[in-house]
């Protein structure tokens, strides 16, 4: 069996949309159209459910050295999200949290192992990448700033105010909506990037989906 724990360490709920063109427009020096940190938090806070795949790809000095994909599904009452490794459409392992505990799950449902939310989300800079419903404080934690735009995106650059935090946030939000495509932390020589797509938001979730959480 595959270790779920040190795919979620490195992958993204949570981190949690179409996904980023490779070859997009060249970044521009103009002034935003818009204020796009203001809209992501406006983006967050309209958001109720959300069901998303991903590809997450953690690299360093350039070199792959780990990659994942599976589903997302997050609900804002509670909230409660679950993440569910995929090989083609099959799972292979699941978790699900309630940001209170982290419960894994094998391939057919039964429990393996859980951890605390707090513990694991203290020691993740890429804690953005789960922390659907909770942007606003985001952002209030870094210095953002527009690094690019285009017509169809913009990439906000987020900066730890803390000294002592050692790496840079870049989200990626849609120039329609906000909504965040794509995730990079840089830290060191290591980047992480999470590619969100096939979005359905504020849909309804199946009924049984988070009926592991406890």
């Amino acid at each position: 069996m595959k270790p779920f724990i040190s795919k979620l360490l490195v992958c993204t709920l949570l981190c949690c949309a179409l996904c980023a063109k490779a070859d997009a427009d060249a970044p521009t020096s103009e002034i935003p159209s818009k204020d796009y940190p203001s809209c992501f938090k406006a983006w967050d806070k309209k958001m109720h459910t959300l069901q998303t795949r991903f590809i997450q790809t953690t690299d360093y000095d350039g070199t792959i050295i780990g990659q994942s994909r599976g589903r997302i599904s997050y609900d804002q009452k509670g909230p409660k999200l679950r993440l569910d490794n995929l090989e083609g459409d099959t799972v292979v392992q699941s978790a699900l949290t309630d940001k209170k505990q982290i419960y894994i799950l094998d391939e057919k449902g039964k429990e393996i192992s859980k951890i605390s939310w707090t513990d694991w989300v203290a020691g993740q800079p890429n804690k953005a990448l789960f922390d659907f419903g909770n942007y606003e404080q985001l952002l209030t934690v870094h210095r953002v700033s527009v690094q690019e735009q285009n017509a169809e995106q913009a990439v906000l650059k987020l900066v730890p105010i803390t000294p002592q935090e050692n790496y840079i946030l870049y989200v990626t939000v849609a120039a329609d909506d906000c909504f965040p495509q794509q995730i990079t932390v840089e830290s060191d020589l290591i980047k992480t990037t999470a590619v969100l797509t096939d979005k359905k938001l504020n849909l309804p979730l199946p009924n049984d989906i988070f009926k592991e959480l406890k």
